[in-house]
């Protein structure tokens, strides 16, 4: 199949390398590829002449991917994803069927580092960089993998050692997992990191914030379902705030943040997650540097 230089006449919204029509989403990016996503089920690509394969196949998983998810209906966030290590189970626990959580967030937010750091610990990746969400036949938020590299800046790499033998024994979490929870990364200009939780319409508007590029998914995802699917994820899944202090280096504050989070929701010690959060106060101290992938 050949992609058409243009969707006009039928062309409904412009963007910055893209345009989107009824039931198709082109995408040109010079020098790399074009891509043109129908109507939820079919990607054509054409690679330009001299284009290396992994910069195709990264555009790929980036816009193309996104307007298909919103073309068959479903939820695509600009963040990481991953599940607690196998051994946070209890049996008899929610967590028997699994979970995942959300880091969402901006571009140099720090996703792909936090993912990268739970994964030392144990934890199982899903996605970098872009996570799929839709609902169950029950109408329950979860998480869909979407393997793919974790790709961090070569400080990042530096101060986490992360080197390619770790990524590769980074098991992910092969299947659906049931959303537990939105992690919205940001910095700020204070000295420690911290954590809120938003509720009400600030969960909702929020949630809709973190869409993968926003005027995409207006221009191809159904409004109705949108509300729809929007409005369970605000019911099914907290959705806290984190602040890191700007040019700092407070990977494990962030960390224990999540990971004891996860503990406390769980029962495994006992505790809120109040309580839990007050033992990380000795890990949210920070260094001077910044590292965000």
């Amino acid at each position: 199949m050949t992609i058409a230089p243009d969707l006009a006449p039928d062309v409904v919204v412009r963007g910055v390398l893209w345009q989107a029509a009824r039931g198709c989403f082109l995408l040109d990016v010079p020098g790399v590829a074009r891509y043109q996503v129908s109507d939820g089920r079919a990607i054509t690509i054409e690679p330009a002449p001299d284009a290396a394969f992994s910069e195709v196949t990264r555009f790929l998983g980036m816009a193309p991917l996104a307007a298909l998810c919103y073309q068959r209906g479903a939820l695509a966030f600009h963040a990481a994803a991953c599940a607690p290590p196998l051994s946070n189970r209890q049996p008899g626990s929610e967590t028997q069927a699994g979970g995942a959580v959300l880091l969402a967030g901006d571009s140099g937010a720090g996703k792909s580092t936090l993912l990268a750091a739970l994964a030392q610990r144990g934890w199982r990746p899903l996605a970098d960089d872009l996570a799929i969400v839709d609902l169950d036949a029950h109408g329950r938020p979860v998480v869909l993998p979407n393997p793919s590299p974790i790709r961090l800046w070569p400080d990042a790499q530096a101060a986490l050692g992360w080197t390619e033998g770790l990524a590769a024994r980074s098991a992910p979490a092969d299947e659906a997992q049931p959303l537990r929870a939105i992690y919205w990364l940001t910095v700020h200009n204070r000295d420690a990191v911290e954590a809120s939780e938003l509720t009400g319409a600030a969960r909702f508007r929020a949630i809709g914030y973190l869409a993968y590029n926003t005027h995409i998914a207006d221009a191809l995802l159904d409004r109705a379902v949108f509300l729809r699917k929007a409005g369970a994820i605000a019911q099914a899944a907290p959705l806290r705030r984190l602040s890191r202090p700007r040019g700092k280096w407070c990977i494990d504050a962030l960390v224990e943040e999540v990971h004891l989070s996860s503990l406390a929701k769980t029962g495994r010690e006992g505790m809120t997650v109040h309580e839990l959060r007050s033992r990380i106060h000795e890990a949210s101290a920070c260094t001077d540097a910044s590292h965000s992938s």
